[in-house]
């Protein structure tokens, strides 16, 4: 809340640093004096009071990143502390949260996160210390080597990594649904109390990015129905869908609702911006972080600190064409699961990066405990469901007297194809990167498009170091 750095056998000055290059994050900074031979710090979101990034104790510190629900009202990083002295590393099983963080002792210095990986972290070393930051381009320029932090793992100076969880570990019950209306009311209400919890825990009112489909538009619905008012923010090229939607959304809901419409010269200028924060150059990854930038941008121009957005239900609810064709229950599931485990290097990292590049904090309700676990126990007929094949059925047959009916049964498509901007930078990189230009990057790189190729390029310029590319997720 909103970025950690922690240099074991470090100093001050390379956490203040480190933290200088994460001052997106937030809107102040703070180094902890900690007189030892660690340098930690963190940046803080203008959403939170800095009482919830850090504990200062006698001889005892922690930085924290994230979350923790089932300990509302309270500062989390003297949470952390209390929890660890009274159960030791055990308390991590516990959480319910997404969180990055670290707890530093004289006896011992603890590094975690969260199951999902909802909240970033990247680890190297330094002269055989560990050190770690929130993204990678406040680590690079001090190791040789850096890489993801694993979810659900923590790194003890005393044992060094061990799993502590895992998504599969998420998975304990087996709720109860005899039929699809039980499932429908039990869906309506873990995802209510998923924003509920959500909402109680933060001190502003929260905004949505409501891209018009059907996933956005179920949190947009329980958010503003538990709210009473609520902002939403939209942004598509001219020749996009998704304004449309998002407008008749909007207007159903009785929303505060702003739109933006960009056009291609505003994409190029923007794409190097997008891939220093995103810090990929993964094709699908790049296309739809453009607009997700660009509404980022609009929403911390009007004032707002805290956005939910409706990531991980197509991971949860088989909300992609190509699950179609999968030959069993058993393998779209097993898919679902991989996807799932997955996003943290996709789809959330876009998430964070992009509303974190305005200091914009963010949260995913349909990655909630209670509903992940729910999902995983619906059969896979109600998501996948009749002769046409009709994805994420039981989510809209949930909704389906809460949103328009044209929103409820749209037919599922990518941010990027749905606020318009898909095709265009793939057309532009095959008129601008010619074949042998692609032959020779291709053979030496491993490069697999022209449009990827031109997403490298600008990633090398802006992160020349060789250890930077080998932290990105290729789709």
């Amino acid at each position: 809340m909103s970025g950690i750095a922690v240099f074991y056998g470090g100093t001050r000055e390379m956490a203040k640093s480190s933290l200088s290059l994460l001052g997106h994050r937030g809107s102040r900074t703070t180094v902890l004096e900690t007189g030892q031979k660690i340098g930690m710090g963190a940046v803080v979101s203008r959403a939170f009071d800095s009482k919830m990034s850090i504990f200062e104790g006698d001889g005892e510190y922690v930085v924290f990143d994230g979350f923790l629900r089932n300990h509302p009202d309270t500062a989390w990083p003297e949470k952390i502390m209390k929890l660890y002295k009274e159960s030791g590393r055990g308390f991590l099983k516990e959480l319910d949260g997404s969180f990055a963080f670290a707890i530093y002792t004289d006896k011992e210095t603890l590094i975690a996160r969260d199951p999902l990986g909802l909240k970033p972290l990247y680890y190297g070393y330094i002269n055989g210390y560990i050190v770690c930051t929130s993204e990678m381009k406040a680590l690079a320029p001090f190791c040789n080597e850096v890489k993801i932090f694993p979810p659900g793992h923590y790194y003890s100076s005393l044992v060094g990594f061990e799993r502590y969880s895992s998504l599969e570990d998420l998975l304990t019950e087996e709720p109860v649904m005899r039929n699809e209306y039980e499932a429908t009311e039990l869906l309506r209400t873990s995802l209510g109390e998923a924003i509920e919890n959500r909402i109680s825990s933060i001190n502003s009112d929260p905004i949505v990015f409501l891209s018009g489909g059907l996933d956005s538009s179920c949190i947009a619905a329980v958010a503003s129905s538990l709210n009473g008012s609520l902002r939403t923010f939209t942004v598509g090229s001219g020749d996009g869908k998704d304004p449309k939607f998002a407008r008749e959304v909007s207007e159903y809901l009785g929303t505060d609702h702003s739109e933006y419409t960009y056009d291609f010269k505003e994409m190029l200028r923007t794409l190097p911006e997008v891939i220093y924060h995103l810090e990929s150059f993964d094709p699908p990854l790049v296309r739809s972080a453009i607009p997700n930038y660009i509404v980022a941008k609009m929403a911390a121009e009007e004032g707002s600190s805290f956005v939910f957005m409706g990531e991980g239900a197509d991971e949860l609810f088989a909300g992609y064409e190509y699950m179609k064709e999968l030959p069993s229950s058993e393998s779209i599931d097993e898919e679902s699961l991989r996807i799932t485990r997955n996003g943290y290097r996709s789809g959330f990292q876009r998430n964070d990066r992009m509303s974190l590049a305005f200091g914009i904090e963010f949260d995913v309700p349909f990655m909630d405990p209670s509903v992940v676990n729910l999902a995983f126990s619906i059969p896979v007929d109600w998501k996948i469901h009749g002769p046409e094949k009709t994805e994420k059925w039981i989510l809209r047959k949930a909704f389906e007297s809460e949103l328009p009916k044209s929103v409820v049964w749209r037919k599922k498509s990518k941010f990027s194809v749905g606020s318009g901007s898909s095709h265009l930078m793939k057309e532009y990189a095959e008129e601008k990167i010619s074949d042998s230009e692609f032959e020779t990057e291709r053979r030496e790189k491993g490069i697999r498009s022209k449009e990827e190729l031109l997403y490298y390029r600008i990633f090398d310029d802006l992160f020349p170091s060789g250890c930077a590319a080998k932290t990105v997720y290729r789709s």
